[in-house]
């Protein structure tokens, strides 16, 4: 089922460090010099002295499967990004794909680019995660990208569960997750921040960190939310990090107009709600929170744990993805580290 497809077949795969760059905030300006991402201290323009990253990955149904299995069909990879080839790890549903994508770079440096897309075609079902953790390293300048585009077609399930970021002193780092969901499509995804080195009693020592998770269905917008906090070595704030240096985030859409056996999504907030509560009951108020809310129109849920144990807070993401995942696809979640 597999395809590669060739360097400078498509307008889009330029490996141009600017085309692979997001957005960059407002807030951000003070670590850029010019529109180039120039510095003057020497610094060659943005991608030069970092990585530039790329996955193009499509995943499809082969229909002569019996049980419907989805695997790739047609990819582009650039180093230092690499996946493994697909998995079918889950005995509740065999054709189900999961993918582990990774980098060989040891982290993120100054100016790396890392842009990934991922599109499931109709009927596909698949879940991409990473082996592990991605540090941030210290950046004298510049800043690291991570773009993630996902694409899922009708009928798709995309779970999308990467390792937490962990953020070093003196670190940047930008982080654009973008979501487009055909009206049948199902997604489910979890993210997992450290705002440092938490063993050796370092956080919030980052330079900056920018955030920004959008979803959308049909071209409308269900959530944009974006986090920036800036300040060298000063990433701390009262209105948006507060004192949690481990944050959360699990973003839960069920297709347009359905949601679990009660097909509400006010009853799956309800019942997540209920379990955010039962799972923090026994901490104490200062080293763990937690909420939920919808996003616009009740079209999904979006789930934010905050705590000062990554154990912890990893353990209450991991069990309200479980919860999504029984309501939306009647089976549990998959052990993605112990097979």
């Amino acid at each position: 089922m597999t395809s590669a497809v060739p360097v400078g077949s498509r307008p889009d795969s330029r490996l141009d460090p600017v085309a692979l760059t997001p957005p960059v905030p407002w807030e951000f300006a003070s670590f850029l010099k010019d529109a180039e991402y120039a510095t003057s201290d020497g610094v060659q323009p943005v991608g030069r002295p970092g990585k530039v990253g790329v996955l193009d990955l499509s995943l499809g149904v082969d229909a002569a499967s019996s049980v419907q299995k989805t695997g790739v069909t047609s990819r582009y990879v650039k180093a230092p990004m690499q996946f493994t080839r697909p998995l079918y790890i889950d005995s509740a549903e065999p054709g189900e794909a999961f993918v582990y994508v990774r980098s060989t770079g040891g982290g993120l440096a100054q100016n790396d680019r890392i842009r990934q897309r991922i599109t499931l075609g109709d009927g596909a079902r698949a879940t991409v995660t990473t082996p592990a953790g991605t540090p941030v390293h210290r950046m004298n300048a510049g800043l690291a990208t991570q773009w993630i585009s996902l694409t899922v077609g009708e009928d798709a399930v995309c779970e999308y569960l990467p390792g937490q970021n962990t953020l070093f002193a003196g670190s940047r780092l930008l982080q654009v997750t973008d979501v487009s969901l055909a009206e049948s499509a199902t997604l489910l995804a979890a993210d997992v921040i450290l705002t440092g080195r938490l063993a050796r009693d370092e956080r919030d020592l980052f330079d900056a960190l920018g955030q920004c998770w959008r979803v959308e269905r049909g071209g409308r917008a269900l959530l944009s939310d974006t986090l920036c906090v800036v300040g060298a070595g000063k990433g701390r704030s009262e209105m948006l990090l507060s004192h949690w240096p481990v944050w959360g985030t699990v973003l839960i859409v069920p297709p347009a107009g359905a949601a679990g056996s009660d097909g509400s999504v006010k009853a799956l907030l309800a019942s997540v709600r209920n379990l955010l509560v039962e799972r923090c009951a026994d901490t104490e108020p200062a080293e763990l929170t937690a909420a939920a809310s919808t996003m616009v129109n009740d079209s999904g849920i979006t789930a934010r744990v905050a705590g000062k144990d990554p154990v912890a807070v990893r353990a209450i993401v991991d069990a309200v993805h479980d919860h999504a995942r029984r309501a939306l696809l009647g089976r549990p979640a998959v052990d993605l580290r112990r097979m």
